[in-house]
This record gives C-alpha cells, structure tokens and sequence, in this order.
C-alpha cells in the first residue's frame, strides 16, 4: 500500500464536508459544552479559593515561627542582661 493512497474503508470527505460535519458535531456538543464551562468556571473558583487559602495558610505559618524566633531571642536578651548584672554586682 503507497502513503498516498487511503484504505479502501475510509471515506473520502471534501473540505466543504469535513466543515459541516465538523460543525453539526459542535453543535450536537453544544448543550454538553454550556455545563462543561460551568464546571471549569466552578473548578477555577475553586482552585482560586485553594490558591487564597493556601497563602493565608503559608503566612500564618510564617508568623508563628517568627513569633517563635522573636520569643527566643527575647529570652535570650533578658538572661544576658541578668548574667551581666550578676557579674557586675559580685565583681564590683
């Protein structure tokens, strides 16, 4: 069989053709494409939502290990200035 010929089962269809064919298969889908477009409108709305969340979620996750650093070093500031009062009340 040559690459240019077609096998014998398929049909031939002219440009003029395909294009109709083409267009009766939109629109028999176009009931089916109106629900399709809810549904991707509604899943990015919810990916939108998910996305939102997710940032809320990172900077409040953010905040409380600053929180924590913050508190540390805090603490750490109070126990030195005590260890240098101590030093500077018993040497001097």
């Amino acid at each position: 069989m040559d690459n240019k010929q077609r096998p014998l089962n398929e049909e031939q269809l002219s440009r003029k053709e395909y294009r109709e064919q083409l267009e009766r298969q939109r629109h028999h889908q176009g009931t089916d494409d109106s629900r399709d477009d809810e549904a991707s409108e509604l899943a990015s709305i919810g990916r939108q939502q998910f996305a939102d969340d997710r940032k809320e979620q990172d900077a409040e996750q953010k905040t409380a290990v600053l929180k924590r650093k913050l508190n540390i070093a805090i603490i750490g500031l109070i126990i030195a200035i005590v260890i240098v009062y101590l030093i500077l009340f018993y040497v001097g």
